[in-house]
């Protein structure tokens, strides 16, 4: 059975100080958070890539065995839609490169727009263009990629097939590449992310990801409903229900 490491989608947000990070304040949240979590999801390079001097800050402010996955740009899966990427795909590779250089990354999540349906010619010329090296994580969010010529694709290319958990589409526990990838996204109405977990629905993902683990190297599970902090909440808790809590931490409440 593969290790599993939870953390969350993100970790700057100023609603988490006093319930996450301390009433007075830190200096560097993800330093602080690198003391909670083993590994984080980071969400800012889906809306703006940054330069790779800023990627490898983060190498510098985390402790050897931290590890990060990272959003693909909108550019490639919402404007371009998986089409004529190379360059906004050149440019994101170059902002992995500090984190890859040093076994950091995790995965590279790529979150598809629910309104693309599944195409498998589309599909096949990317994944073929991405890295062979590149550890990516698939997250569909249409029905149609569901299909067996989808999961076929996945693992054809070692790609792995991101099992969530949202109102749209069901929890499909599959393992299609070396590394399993799980993300919580929350039952909210109307936002699915403002919406914190139970402690009996956190429980039914123990034997979950339990199952997971026994066809993978790794398993990384992010929570996404970030709202009040509820995130940082239930990822220790169930953490904690796995019993893969990193130690020394903090307590959360």
């Amino acid at each position: 059975m593969g290790g599993i490491q939870i953390g969350t989608s993100g970790w700057d947000y100023p609603e988490w100080v006093g319930r996450v990070y301390p009433r007075h304040g830190v200096s560097d949240r993800l330093r602080y958070y690198a003391r909670l979590f083993p590994v984080v999801e980071v969400n800012s390079t889906f809306y703006h890539l940054p330069p790779p001097s800023v990627a490898a800050s983060w190498v510098r402010r985390t402790p050897p065995g931290f590890r990060f996955a990272a959003k693909f740009p909108r550019t490639i899966t919402h404007e371009l839609r998986l089409l004529g990427a190379e360059e906004e795909l050149r440019r994101f590779l170059d902002v992995l490169a500090p984190i890859r250089a040093v076994g950091k990354l995790a995965a590279a999540l790529l979150q598809l727009p629910p309104s693309l349906g599944f195409d498998p010619s589309t599909v096949r010329a990317f994944y073929a263009a991405l890295p062979r090296d590149l550890p990516v994580a698939v997250e569909f969010r249409e029905r149609s990629w569901l299909a067996p010529a989808s999961f076929d694709l996945l693992r054809e290319f070692g790609l792995a097939y991101v099992v969530v958990d949202e109102p749209l589409l069901p929890v499909r526990l599959e393992v299609t590449a070396p590394f399993a990838y799980v993300r919580w996204h929350g039952h909210g109405a109307p936002l699915w992310y403002d919406y914190p977990y139970s402690d009996a629905e956190l429980a039914e993902w123990v034997p979950r990801l339990r199952a997971l683990a026994e066809h993978a190297t790794v398993t990384y599970g992010f929570f996404n409903n970030h709202f009040r902090g509820d995130a940082a909440i239930n990822g220790q808790h169930l953490a904690d229900a796995l019993g893969v809590s990193p130690r020394p931490r903090s307590r959360l409440g």
